[in-house]
This record gives C-alpha cells, structure tokens and sequence, in this order.
C-alpha cells in the first residue's frame, strides 16, 4: 500500500490544538504520516473555530485555495470541528469541493468516517450531535501538553457561541485524567494545560462522590505531576472560589499566572451579558488573589463595544483597569454572532466608535503592562524554555510560570528544560535575561 499522508491546520483556542493533537495521533495508528506541505497530502484537514466571525472568513478563504488546488490533483478535503458544526449545511450547499464535513461531536469516528469516504468516493456530513466523547490521550509529543478535563459550557453568555456548538457541560473522569497526565510525566513533558470551555467548572459524578475542580487540581498537584508546572483555562469569574485561590497558594507545581475574563465594569452590560457575576464580586476575587498568591499575574479578557454600552459604562471599565492592573490582556469589540441571543440586540455603537473605544483600551493597557514588567528588571525567575528566537538564532525564549516571555543566550540543547534566569532589561514588551548560575 502506498504511504498515506494527511496535512493538519488549526485555528482557535487550545481546545482545539488539543483536539488536532488527538486526530494526529489516531491518523498515525492507522498508518498515516504528516505532509510536509499540504501539495503532499492525500487528506488535507482544518479544524475550524466558530467563535468570530474573522476565523470563520479565514476558514473561507483556505477552503477557497484548496478548492481551487483540488482542480489540479486529488484529494480529500475535510473540515472538523466547531464551524463545522454550525455551517454543516451551509457548506455542503456552498462547497461540495468539501468532501468531510465532522462536527464536533464525531470527531470519535474520524478515522472510520475517512475511510468510508476513501472507499465510496463521495463526501460524508457527519455532524449529528451526540454524548461527547474524550480521547485518552492528547499529546504527540514535545515538553508541554494540553489535557481536557472538560467539555461545553453550560452559561450561555448573550455574546457567544461555543455552547450552541460545543454543546452542554461535560467532565472527563478524573483517573482517565490522573492517567494521562502520569503518562505526560513520565515521558518527560514539563509543562500541562488543564483545558475546558469553563475549566472550573468541572463537576464529576462518580461511584466515590463528586469531584469538583478544586478537587481535581489538588489532586494532580500533590500525587501527579511531579515537578512538571500546571496551568489551567479559560476560568469563569462565577465559578473562581476563595477555597480554589488557596489550593493553587499551596502547591509550587500550580503556575502564579490566572487568567480570569472579566469581560466589562458595568453591572448593566455584564447582566446584557448574561455573565452571572457584578464587578464588585469580580474585584473581590482579584483582589484576595493578589493577597493570597506570591506574585501572582492576573491576565483577562475585555470586550468593548457591547449594545447599550454608554459613555459611562466604558468609562467604568477604564477606571477598573486602573484599579486592577492587569498583567495583559485580551481586547476585543464586539461583533454580532448569529445564533447567539445577543445577535437580535440594537447595535448602538457606529463601527468607528468601537474601534476609538478599543483603540484607547489597548493604550492604557499597554501603559499598565510595560510598567508591571519594568518593576521585574534586577529579578530572578525560573523559566521553561520553549523554542529559538526567530530574530536571532543565538537567543531562546522562555516562558516564566507569571506567563512573561523571555529572552536570554543559549544553546538550542537548553529547549525543554527549566532554567534560572536573571532578568536584565526591558526590551519592547520582552524581557531579556541571563542564565543564573
């Protein structure tokens, strides 16, 4: 039989890196090989994202190329994953170049679904919404790793819309994630992305009682991950408790970096949101992290533009921060999604305004972020280097357990491996380093 190779695209969260990393896997036990180009590949894939519309007109515009390259030699062309589930239709209808169309429900039977394409010749829409199934392992390779631990969302916030395509809440048992994570370790990954639409959410019914994510994090931190550092996202300020914030105090392995969407400052807007919390309760959580968490960096996500939104309501959410100087940040206007509740709302802000409004959201928080990261120059910080600089191949990058990049002399032997750096300057928004000894 003739070798068999597949090219793989993702776009989106890390859900979906984590997922692909899972496909990879399949496809390799069943006799495929990676492409070095997609020109090589006799199955060509994208797992596509649905959360903006600026991924799903990216997805368009590939589906486009490799309509046009189908005119030239065969293959098969398959979508999967979260666009896949909403557009199922929609691009059967517009595209038949596109012959597998997996929602994100079937991604279980890829394999099988390929092959009954390979040996019918005809394109396959699979896209059924069933129980969500989690694969056992999600990791091909490399020093770091993303585990899911959960899947769904079941919060229905008026803006999104991952719970109409991902669908309801589900939790992965927790030994079929003690495993994997063992496995992780044992095989020399030093870092581990606990993943979920709503990590802390995680909430699973066994024969020995519930276990919830504070559970679950304890769990992994003191009898699984060894010296291997663990991360966790994305986290619903509803669901962060006080109990949770301590567990993460306690164990050195968990990383001092949260990531906790605060979304906007105007209780009105938050509750058009359908978000579920105030800013005061927001602020609290922030603020008994910053007290309780040694030199914690605490990043959000801030969306402007929301309709309705005042002058007063933006001002509210400059002031907070102010107030709560985050670390980083990521910002964003607000752009309708059909099939969301908040796509039938009045747009009551002109495109330009979004964009001046986001505009001078950015600029303060650029402010905020350069001044947080000049205080750390004279520092030490133990850090994992992740890869050879781009700019200069006698520099690596490194990512601090605070989630700040950066830069510092070495040899590419050192990718993989902890490193004790002290930090020297400020360069742009990068720190640089050298080696501690």
């Amino acid at each position: 039989m003739a070798e068999r190779r597949y090219w793989l695209e993702t776009y989106g969260c890390q859900m979906n890196k984590a997922e692909s990393e899972a496909l990879e896997l399949d496809l390799m036990q069943h006799g495929w090989q990676p492409a070095q180009e997609p020109s090589q590949a006799q199955l060509v894939l994208l797992n596509t994202c649905s959360v903006r519309k600026t991924a799903e007109d990216r997805i368009w515009g590939r589906i486009g190329n490799f309509k046009h390259e189908k005119q030239n030699r065969p293959f098969l062309l398959g979508l999967v994953g979260c666009m896949s589930q909403r557009l199922q239709n929609e691009i059967q209808k517009e595209v038949p170049e596109v012959d597998i169309v997996v929602g994100t429900f079937q991604k279980k039977n890829f394999i099988e679904i390929v092959e009954h394409a390979l040996a019918e010749k005809r394109g396959i829409v699979a896209a059924r919404e069933t129980p969500y199934e989690f694969s056992k392992s999600h990791s091909s390779g490399g020093f770091k790793a993303y585990v899911p631990i959960m899947h769904g969302c079941n919060n229905y916030c008026s803006y999104c819309i991952v719970p109409y395509v991902r669908g309801p809440e589900v939790s992965r048992p927790p030994e079929d994630i003690y495993n994997e994570i063992e496995s992780l370790v044992k095989n020399g990954v030093k870092e581990i992305t606990l993943l979920g639409q709503n990590v802390n959410s995680y909430n699973y019914a066994g024969k020995q009682g519930r276990v919830f994510f504070m559970d679950l994090l304890k769990t992994i931190a003191a009898d699984y991950c060894g010296n291997a550092w663990v991360r966790f996202m994305t986290s619903h300020p509803k669901d962060m408790t006080r109990q949770l914030i301590d567990i993460i105090a306690e164990h050195h392995q968990l990383c001092r970096h949260i990531h906790l969407p605060l979304q906007h400052a105007s209780n009105r807007i938050l509750e058009k949101m359908n978000r579920k919390y105030t800013f005061e309760q927001y602020r609290e959580l922030v603020l008994y992290m910053k007290n309780t968490v040694r030199e914690v960096t605490v990043t959000t996500d801030i969306l402007i533009g929301f309709p309705g939104e005042t002058g007063e309501d933006f001002q509210r959410t400059l002031d907070a921060m102010r107030e709560l100087r985050f670390d980083d940040a990521f910002m964003y206007y607000y752009n309708p999604r059909e099939g969301t509740a908040a796509f039938d709302y009045p747009d009551t802000l002109s495109g330009e305004e979004k964009k001046k409004r986001l505009a001078e959201v950015i600029a303060l928080q650029r402010e905020i972020k350069q001044e947080k990261l000049q205080r750390k120059i004279g520092s030490g910080a133990i850090s994992l280097v992740e890869e050879v600089s781009r700019r200069d191949d006698t520099r690596l990058l490194a990512r601090t357990e605070h989630n700040d990049m950066v830069v510092f002399p070495g040899a590419a032997a050192l990718i993989g491996t902890f490193q004790k750096l002290h930090i020297t300057e400020l360069k742009g928004a990068t720190l640089v380093a050298e080696i501690k000894n």
